[in-house]
């Protein structure tokens, strides 16, 4: 339960005991402002004034409402809630014996289940504080938000709110969800369920081929048509809905028409892949324009301009302004001429937080950043109408909720075991969103390798370089084995999240095929990560319900490890594995051989 007092708001128990305190801070361009609370839930802090409202979550959590006045000529960065480590329920955040949650994106930032007492640790969303003999503390976004969500903890103390970094121009509300279980990872399970009122429905799990992970950028028409031809001759025959062109059919970033490769109109290409029996999905990144572009080179008006006036770039990429009523009529030629030819799967990448990160002048300065995004998703979302599925491919969930039916929960897989296990960090501490937010993406269902293919060159063009920790885990070290890869498809299959391949299917032997095929059907329930809170990666994900129940065993050591099953976990004591056939007893007993899983029949 939430109280605002004259110095602090507090959460406490069911039963009245104070769990935490916080301090409300504003912060602008002068610096830090502590508010003075008032009884009427009036706040003052420095030249702001704010409004505090406590309010009832879904699924039992607590929500803050936070109501900031702007302040003419005066830019807002921050308002957060402070609380100090080692007071009341609160753990101390200078500790390892102190755990917390963070969900990051990209490759800079440590993801997972961190222990404190280091490096300052940050999390976008939400996060969970976990210490022993104390409750599970959760702090997290809490309904829709014109600015992003930043959870930090630094020399000790956590700060919880929201980075504005603009000058209001109306009053901005903003909201924060609490709560505290025994059990985090049931709490986690609520905060989603919590979430859930803003989502799309929910529906099948999507199935699919795309060509991204074997092809690149260097797919042409010629590559589809053998790879719907081989998807066709195979046992997945019937078993993929959708067949998606990545990166590679248009003309350029900006200029979304079919290139020199493929069919010059969306129905003639669309046409292709429905004479196949698929139903036509395609990629796009529609906040950005290639500099050399037509839009780039000629309307300049329409991007994004820096402080000076004239378009900011990332790399070679200009940004569209998507508060611009013309922006918005070009989002529906382009989304609204691909529905109409055919296309029902829409794959929207590269809304990332380094293009975010210049968006300071757009023309509509009323909205934030998160808004900003939102209103140009809204749009596209008109445009392909509610029947067709988009898949978020980067875009935060403060910008994407409701919008997007499934979103990429991991950075991209690759044939290589760092990219299997930094997935499994980022996918274990996402698979609650499953079915709540959306279906989760975990990327693609992957197989191809020595044991698989007799491809001469399995992978585009990459530099070869060891695979050390702390040095960065693309493409390093040697390409995956089979049971590496089984590993990687053993995650998948316990996402209960979209089910995509990517390998040429046409290259691949029967042994690569035969094992794509057991991931059929899909299941649509995530695994819960029962370990999560335990391990540096969890070794132990438990799926309920549907068909039977499965139990994944990981391994993630380079060497050769026991099954030791942390004290308290209540799991299976045996089953038998998908992969191979054979019986498997959970315990101590069993040896799993370096960087495998088993894929358990539990019941």
């Amino acid at each position: 339960m939430l109280t605002i007092g004259s110095e602090h708001v507090s959460f406490r128990s069911p039963a009245g005991a104070t769990l935490w305190q916080a301090q409300l801070l504003v912060e602008d361009e002068e610096g830090q402002h502590t508010a003075t609370l008032a009884a009427d839930g009036h706040a003052t802090a420095g030249p702001w004034q704010v409004r505090l409202e406590t309010l009832p979550g879904a699924a039992g959590l607590d929500v803050l409402s936070l109501t900031v006045a702007p302040v003419p000529g005066r830019r807002l960065d921050r308002v957060l809630l402070a609380v100090a480590g080692n007071t009341d329920a609160v753990a101390p955040l200078d500790c390892a014996d102190t755990r917390m949650l963070a969900l990051q994106s990209g490759l800079a930032h440590p993801e997972g289940v961190i222990r404190l007492g280091g490096e300052p640790v940050s999390s976008a969303l939400a996060t969970v504080l976990v210490a022993p003999a104390r409750p599970a503390l959760l702090f997290g976004l809490g309904g829709i938000s014109e600015d992003f969500t930043t959870l930090h903890v630094e020399n000790g103390t956590l700060t919880a709110g929201f980075r504005v970094e603009r000058e209001l121009r109306r009053p901005e509300t903003y909201a924060l969800a609490f709560g505290a279980a025994e059990d985090p990872l049931a709490l986690l399970e609520r905060y989603g369920d919590h979430l859930a009122q803003w989502a799309r429905p929910a529906g099948p799990v999507p199935t699919g081929w795309n060509s991204w992970d074997y092809y690149g950028g260097a797919i042409a028409l010629a590559d589809v048509r053998r790879e719907m031809a081989a998807i066709n001759a195979s046992p997945l025959r019937g078993k993929l809905k959708y067949l998606t062109l990545d990166m590679g059919w248009e003309q350029a970033w900006g200029e979304w028409v079919p290139n020199g490769r493929f069919p010059q109109t969306y129905r003639a290409l669309a046409e292709e892949i429905e004479a196949a029996g698929f139903v036509p999905g395609v990629w796009l990144a529609p906040l950005q324009a290639h500099t050399y572009s037509r839009l780039g080179r000629h309307r300049q008006d329409l991007l994004v301009p820096g402080a000076d006036g004239y378009p900011v770039t990332v790399g070679q990429h200009a940004l569209l302004d998507f508060t611009l009523p013309e922006v918005h009529d070009i989002l529906r030629e382009w989304f609204g001429g691909l529905r109409a030819a055919g296309f029902r799967l829409f794959k929207l990448d590269y809304i990332y937080a380094d293009y975010l990160a210049v968006m300071n002048h757009c023309a509509d300065r009323t909205r934030g950043k998160a808004g900003i995004i939102r209103q140009g998703l809204e749009v596209i979302r008109e445009a392909v109408g509610p029947e067709s599925h988009i898949l978020n491919c980067g875009a935060p969930v403060e910008c994407a909720l409701g919008l997007a039916d499934s979103a990429r929960v991991t950075t991209d897989i690759h044939t290589f075991w760092g990219h299997v296990k930094h997935n499994a960090r980022q996918l274990s501490a996402r698979l609650w969103q499953n079915g709540r937010l959306w279906r989760i993406d975990p990327d693609f269902a992957i197989i191809r390798c020595a044991d698989t293919s007799g491809d001469p060159f399995p992978n585009p063009i990459y530099q070869r370089r060891p695979l050390v920790a702390g040095q960065g885990h693309w493409m390093a070290g040697p390409e995956a084995s089979y049971p590496e890869l089984c590993a990687w498809l053993t995650q998948v299959a316990l996402s209960g999240g979209n089910l995509f391949l990517s390998d040429s299917i046409a290259r691949l032997n029967d042994t690569g095929i035969t094992t794509l095929a057991k991931l059929f059907p899909p299941r649509s329930r995530a695994a819960r990560p029962l370990d999560l809170f335990q391990s540096e990666i969890p070794r132990f994900w438990l799926s309920q319900g549907e068909t039977g129940a499965y139990l994944g065993v990981f391994n993630w050591e380079d060497e050769a490890a026991p099954i030791v099953v942390p004290p308290g976990l209540d799991v299976p004591p045996e089953g038998v594995d998908l992969w191979s056939g054979q019986p498997v007893t959970v315990a101590e007993s069993t040896l799993m051989p370096p960087r495998s899983a088993y894929l358990l029949r539990v019941a």
